[in-house]
């Protein structure tokens, strides 16, 4: 009886010196992000031609360089980065489904298909023609094609990028995000553009989600209803994408090893992508109250907020000093290009 006490006392003082060091060493970390994305979603709502995303970085980068960062919040910030990410990506999904795409037509995702595809190898070019270094083309060039930010915050961890990169990459996409949002409806306006034809073009050619819902409805109730579901499937290209740059990777990392296996792709698939794609199927079965949708969005848009807080924390200005001008010049020829091309696929196809 004796020995079976101090078993259970045993066991009590393990789970709690778990609980201590689960505390001690990640709590911290995740408070301060979550601290800081609070300050920045009343700050973006305030101030929306900057938005959340960006300000969060900001926060993170100004308290970086002013106080520091101490080492306690070291691991929690790095969990943010690396694993709350993965959540929200799958909380998302729930918001997601593919009877809105095949609404759209077949011709949607045509377009969408081959906007994405010239969007990140011509941004891609670009930043090679232009000799950047590192994972900064091909982040920009995700974050381009894809979804902004969301597409660069997701892909980061997966091509091992620098948390400069990262910051490099979104202030770029926010920059020509900001710039889309004032001139698209201008445009839209001036050539007399259809509601339909100015949502399949602000919802391919804007980056980021949150610029495309602004142009879109600035343009019309309409054209924003449109531009969002054609947004929706260029997010959806997360899937794929995530699982050919894991693959990608890992070939590479094999080869430079010198080793001669094969990839395994159980070991290199981002299932939490998977799981985004499981989580917007089921929204299609079974559709989810609005109530929860709206739930799963606001949660994911908030730990997003404190993932590009923990970019920002762990940002060093001096390495993206010595980055330049060049990505902020790929980014505006790349936006106008894109901004080009898919005027031309909208009057080809619409």
């Amino acid at each position: 009886m004796k020995n079976r006490h101090e078993t259970m006392q045993s066991v009590n003082t393990r789970f709690s010196s778990i609980e201590k060091n689960i505390f001690s060493t990640y709590i911290p970390g995740i408070i301060l992000t979550a601290l800081i994305a609070l300050l920045a979603h009343f700050l973006g709502q305030a101030f929306p031609i900057l938005g959340g995303a960006v300000i969060a970085i900001l926060l993170g980068v100004i308290i970086k360089q002013t106080v520091g960062v101490p080492s306690l919040f070291s691991k929690g910030i790095s969990f943010t980065l690396k694993k709350l990410l993965k959540a929200a990506i799958v909380l998302l999904g729930f918001g997601y489904s593919f009877t809105e795409i095949y609404s759209l037509g077949l011709n949607a995702l045509i377009i969408v298909l081959i906007a994405v595809f010239i969007g990140i190898f011509l941004t891609y070019f670009l930043g090679r023609l232009f000799k950047l270094e590192g994972n900064i083309p091909l982040l920009i060039s995700l974050g381009t094609g894809i979804c902004g930010a969301t597409a660069i915050a997701t892909s980061g961890p997966i091509i091992k990028a620098k948390e400069e990169e990262i910051v490099y990459a979104v202030n770029t996409i926010f920059a020509f995000n900001v710039l889309a949002v004032l001139v698209y409806p201008l445009i839209g306006h001036l050539l007399s553009m259809t509601d339909h034809a100015f949502g399949v073009w602000a919802g391919i050619a804007i980056h980021d989600t949150s610029s495309v819902v602004a142009a879109g409805y600035n343009y019309s109730t309409a054209a924003g209803d449109t531009s969002v579901v054609i947004k929706l499937i260029r997010t959806l290209m997360l899937v794929p994408t995530a699982v050919i740059l894991s693959v990608m990777i890992s070939m590479k990392t094999k080869a430079s090893a010198g080793g001669s296996d094969k990839v395994k792709i159980s070991k290199v698939f981002p299932y939490f992508i998977l799981v985004f794609a499981g989580a917007a199927a089921l929204n299609t079965i079974v559709p989810l109250p609005d109530a929860a949708v709206e739930v799963t969005s606001t949660v994911a848009k908030y730990i997003i907020l404190m993932v590009m807080a923990s970019v920002g924390l762990g940002t060093d200005i001096g390495k993206i000093k010595s980055v330049g001008l060049r990505p902020l010049i790929v980014g505006l020829l790349s936006s106008i290009l894109m901004g080009a091309v898919t005027f031309l696929l909208v009057g080809l196809f619409f």
